[in-house]
């Protein structure tokens, strides 16, 4: 395995670490918490938390493209058709995924039926980065 294989692999990792973590932590930590505090207080609060996640957030999207692209092209060749419908799965929730990504990136109040969906946004896209590592799992254990 060349070096930058594993460099593409471990950027591939943290990519979905920082992006399916921080989304388990604000669905699970920060949107309960911001639930006891009064809805401009929240607003304020989501707003804040919006603008620091989200060059971190379009970050991990890069690295995750970039690396994934690149795990893409050098092997994709020879495996059997069960890897590639894993495959596809995992790369259409990939693009749930990255998509939601740039819904919450929207700050709070410029589209208040967003702003309510915003709890129902972060579970799917938590949900869908479990089941894509699980995916991932697959793919690399199973072929």
């Amino acid at each position: 395995m060349m070096a930058i294989d594993v460099v593409m692999q471990w950027l591939h990792l943290l990519g979905a670490a920082v992006l399916v973590g921080g989304a388990v932590y604000a669905r699970l930590g920060v949107l309960p918490a911001l639930a006891e505090v009064g809805p401009e207080a929240r607003a304020q609060a989501l707003g804040t938390l919006a603008a620091r996640i989200r060059p971190v957030a379009f970050t991990a999207v890069g690295a995750l493209l970039l690396s994934g692209l690149w795990n893409l092209v050098t092997n994709f060749s020879g495996k059997p058709p069960a890897y590639h419908l894993a495959l596809g799965l995992k790369l259409l929730l990939a693009l749930h995924v990255m998509a939601t990504v740039f819904l919450l990136a929207v700050p709070p109040g410029a589209n208040p039926a967003r702003d309510a969906r915003r709890p129902r946004l972060l579970a799917g896209l938590a949900v869908s980065g479990v089941l894509i590592l699980l995916l991932s799992a697959f793919l690399r254990r199973g072929f």
